[in-house]
C-alpha cells in the first residue's frame, strides 16, 4: 500500500481511501468496536459483526465515492471518519436487535399464554413431574437446536425453571429466566443491562419452547 501525502491539502481520493480502510486493520479498530459494544449495550461477542459489517460498509461506500472528502487529509481525521462509520454501524445493529426482541416478545406473547405457565404451575402429582422431566431430557436430546442461546444452556435452564415453577416460586416466568440463566450460564451479566435483556429475548424463546413441547408431550398441558 502506497503513503499517502502527507502536505497539507494534497491527499487524492485513493489516499483518503487507502488510509480510511487501513485503520480496520489496526489493533485500535477492534478496541473500538468492543468499546462500541459496551456504549450500546450490546453483547461483546457482538464486536466481530460490528467490525466486519462496518468494514464492508465502509468501503462499499468509498467504492461508489468519485470525490475526496474536503476535509480529510491527514492520518487522524481518516481515522475518524472510520471510527464514526463503525460507531454509527453498532447504533444500526442496536437498533435492529431492539426491534428483533420487540417482535420476538409479541410473538412469545402470542404462543405462550400465560395461562398455559400458570396451569404448569399446579401440577403437584410427583409421577407427572416426573414425566415431563423426561420428556424435557428427551427433547432437548432430539430436537434441541436453538439458534439464540447454546444448547445445553437451553436445558439446563428448561430443567432448573420446571424446578422452581414445582417448588411454587410465584416470580414472574420473565423474572425467572433472568434468574436460571444467571445460574446455569457462567457469560450471562448479573445485572439487568441491555446486554443481558438481549441475551435473555434470544435464550428465553428456545427454554420456554423445550418446556411446552414437553408438557404436552407429557400430558401437562
Amino acid at each position: 500500500m502506497s503513503e499517502p501525502s502527507t502536505s497539507p491539502g494534497l491527499w487524492s481520493l485513493s489516499d483518503q481511501v487507502s488510509e480510511i480502510l487501513h485503520w480496520f486493520e489496526n489493533p485500535e479498530s477492534n478496541l473500538w468496536a468492543s468499546t462500541c459494544c459496551r456504549r450500546h449495550g450490546l453483547p461483546a461477542d457482538m464486536a466481530g459483526d460490528i467490525h466486519s459489517d462496518s468494514w464492508v460498509k465502509v468501503r462499499t461506500a468509498l467504492a461508489r465515492r468519485t470525490e475526496s472528502f474536503p476535509d480529510l487529509h491527514d492520518v487522524s481525521s481518516a481515522h475518524r471518519y472510520a471510527a464514526r462509520s463503525m460507531q454509527r454501524t453498532a447504533i444500526d445493529i442496536t437498533r435492529a436487535v431492539r426491534r428483533v426482541e420487540s417482535r420476538v416478545q409479541v410473538m412469545d406473547d402470542q404462543i405462550y399464554d400465560p395461562a398455559v405457565f400458570e396451569e404448569m404451575r399446579k401440577v403437584d402429582d410427583s409421577l407427572m413431574i416426573e414425566r415431563w422431566r423426561r420428556a424435557v431430557v428427551s427433547h432437548a436430546r432430539q430436537d434441541l437446536h436453538c439458534s439464540g442461546c447454546p444448547d445445553d444452556v437451553v436445558f439446563a435452564a428448561a430443567l432448573r425453571l420446571l424446578a422452581m415453577i414445582q417448588i411454587g416460586d410465584q416470580a414472574s416466568i420473565s423474572d425467572l429466566v433472568y434468574e436460571v440463566l444467571r445460574e446455569v450460564d457462567d457469560d450471562f451479566p448479573e445485572e439487568r443491562t441491555d446486554a443481558a435483556r438481549q441475551r435473555k429475548s434470544r435464550c428465553s424463546r428456545c427454554i420456554l419452547e423445550l418446556l411446552h413441547d414437553a408438557a404436552k408431550s407429557a400430558g401437562v398441558v
